[in-house]
């Protein structure tokens, strides 16, 4: 079930690619940006592995040259303080990564990365929607008919 990015839904789960386009100001800001501000009242959640993500991009951009690290740093804060106002964390379990490791066995012919996976899983469980400006992931997920709302 795919939700257009302008539809509200129940509660959601942001994956990584929304808040690094929110606060690395990459080519998704625009659409990311103008679905959360539509987003006022609903819960967002992410999980510990969007934290994870979110730091191994910005500390690749660091090495790359892309980012100061004192302007890693600035956004690193700043995604701090936003995930400490705005968005629930969630908690992976064994179970998650057991699901995702059976999607990746099974789903061969979709284009489903370890992380993804993992994602999909966590939204399922606690069933959420998933938002994301990935699509391939988007696809992943109408594969497995999990609830979607595809940014940009």
């Amino acid at each position: 079930m795919t939700a257009t990015a302008g539809e509200q839904a129940g509660p959601v789960y942001l994956d990584s690619c929304v808040l690094l386009s929110l606060f690395l100001g990459d080519s998704g800001f625009d659409a990311s940006e103008t679905w959360l501000l539509s987003r006022d009242g609903t819960e967002l959640w992410i999980s510990h592995w969007v934290l994870l993500e979110f730091a191994g991009v910005v500390a690749t951009c660091v090495r790359r040259g892309q980012l100061t690290a004192e302007r890693a740093r600035w956004i690193e804060s700043e995604f701090e303080c936003f995930r400490q106002e705005r968005l629930r964390l969630l908690e992976p379990r064994g179970s998650d990564f057991l699901q995702a490791r059976q999607w990746l066995q099974q789903s061969q012919d979709l284009p489903l990365r370890s992380g993804d996976a993992l994602h999909l899983a966590l939204a399922k469980r606690h069933k959420l929607t998933l938002a994301s400006t990935d699509r391939g992931l988007g696809q992943c997920a109408q594969a497995l008919d999990l609830p979607l709302q595809l940014i940009g």
